[in-house]
């Protein structure tokens, strides 16, 4: 009778593990899932307030692109949330739906995010840097360089603690409409940027999901000491200051990263 139970534990106890462990994966599986839509659905609600703040396409006046996505190569793509052209320049704006307070500045490559009263801080990449990345391949599709203007808004954070004059909040965004910088285009040129960008929109030839595996890819690359705007493999320059790493490519793409740690110099 032992010598029985014995064999049906040495079948059973494998036979439960293995079980309980597929189910627990499973379970993480679904709650990514769910936490993946809840982001999701959160940062689609974040993209509808900032276009209800920019407001509709006025010809002559303002033009305005939402969730502009499209392919530069075969590993290689971009989303742009907003685009508000006027006579001052192309507003290439960045939205975060997030919550908490926010901590970083312009070089660094992540930024901290603290949640619950202090308890718990997650690590986002920088989103001035990634506009910066989106302002590059839209100036190669452009073909114009100075007319940008980097934006980046997050609607329910706290970034009280940043004095960064491309950081917006909800409140403050459409401020960029009134703003009295230089006169930079012209409405013909206003206009020519607009239907550019827009046929670009209209024959995307990138699921939103192949742009989510591009973005892994593009994070990796950047680790390994890659430009991630136009894929050259880095190389040490000499600062007055210090060393760091710069793209071949400069001064065309001015990308750097700290040889140190993996923050960017710009």
């Amino acid at each position: 009778m032992v010598y029985f139970i014995i064999i049906i534990l040495s079948f059973s106890i494998p036979f439960l593990t293995g079980y309980f462990i597929y189910k627990l994966k499973k379970l993480k599986k679904q709650k990514y899932i769910v936490t993946q839509r809840t982001e999701r659905a959160k940062g689609e609600r974040g993209e509808e307030i900032v276009a209800r703040i920019l407001g509709e396409t006025i010809s002559s006046k303002q033009y305005v692109l939402h969730n502009l996505l499209f392919k530069i190569n075969e590993n290689r793509s971009c989303e742009i949330d907003h685009i508000f052209i006027n006579k001052f320049g192309v507003w290439v704006i960045e939205t975060k739906n997030y919550a908490g307070i926010i901590y970083g500045n312009e070089k660094q490559l992540e930024w901290t995010q603290v949640l619950k009263f202090g308890t718990e801080s997650k690590q986002l990449y920088n989103p001035i840097k990634q506009n910066a990345t989106h302002i590059y391949h839209l100036s190669q599709v452009l073909k114009m360089q100075n007319i940008f203007h980097n934006i980046v808004v997050f609607l329910n954070a706290d970034i009280s603690n940043m004095s960064i004059d491309t950081l917006y909040t909800q409140t403050t965004l459409s401020t960029i409409k009134n703003q009295s910088t230089e006169i930079q285009l012209s409405v013909k040129q206003m206009e020519d940027i607009y239907y550019k960008l827009l046929q670009l929109k209209e024959s995307r030839t990138i699921t939103k999901e192949e742009h989510i595996q591009n973005i892994h890819r593009q994070q990796a690359i950047i680790k390994d000491g890659f430009c991630p705007r136009c894929g050259r493999k880095l190389v040490i320059r000499h600062g007055k200051y210090s060393n760091f790493y710069g793209c071949p490519n400069y001064p065309k793409c001015k990308f750097t990263k700290n040889l140190i740690d993996n923050s960017y110099l710009s």
